[in-house]
């Protein structure tokens, strides 16, 4: 190599090396994204539906409604749910609400005084509801929220979809009738953005 030729290298092994330096060579950083909020798309179709609240969800705490279908009565309902428990929590519906609730009331069942029929539990990731009003004597039309839950997303969690979903073997209504019988639950999906 000529004097010259190296000369002339040396500039251009600067150039490369402050490319590189910079971030233009290629990088191999396959490292998942955390994710910072929840995204549900409701069910296009089905008899009792899980819809989001858009007037109580933030982007990390979603809040479900439980809506019943037009034309059915009833007096209460008793529901299974379960949610990865690696990227979500069930947690309260509102900030004020008793620790460990899980669950409010919604728009349709008049629950009466103390004692009242609401309650709710959560044992790793699967949520169980029940809410009713006292008797069968007066049953309600059952096409508005029956109830209310929420998720609320878990910290470090990766993008991408959440397990969500409805035990039908589990999900019952207390109907007009005063009969209990099967509840299809019909759930939309959930993704972690």
């Amino acid at each position: 190599m000529t004097p010259m030729q190296k000369l002339l290298s040396i500039p251009a092994l600067l150039g490369l090396a402050a490319l590189l330096a910079c971030g233009g060579g290629s990088s191999s950083n396959n490292t998942p994204t955390n994710a910072t909020s929840l995204a549900y798309t409701d069910p296009t179709g089905g008899t009792y539906m899980l819809k989001k609240n858009t007037a109580l969800s933030t982007t990390t705490h979603l809040v479900l409604d439980l809506v019943g279908p037009a034309g059915a009565t009833g007096s209460g309902i008793s529901a299974s749910l379960s949610a990865d428990p690696t990227k979500v929590t069930w947690t309260n519906v509102g900030a004020t609400d008793a620790t460990g609730t899980y669950v409010q009331n919604g728009t349709v069942f008049n629950l009466g005084t103390a004692p009242q029929i609401l309650k709710a539990k959560v044992a790793t990731g699967v949520l169980q509801v029940t809410v009713a009003q006292k008797g069968a004597g007066s049953p309600v039309a059952m096409n508005a929220p029956l109830l209310r839950l929420a998720l609320d997303l878990n910290g470090l969690t990766a993008q991408g979809a959440v397990t969500l979903s409805a035990d039908a073997t589990k999900c019952l209504v207390l109907d007009g009738t005063g009969a209990l019988t099967p509840m299809t639950v019909t759930v939309g999906t959930l993704n972690a953005q």
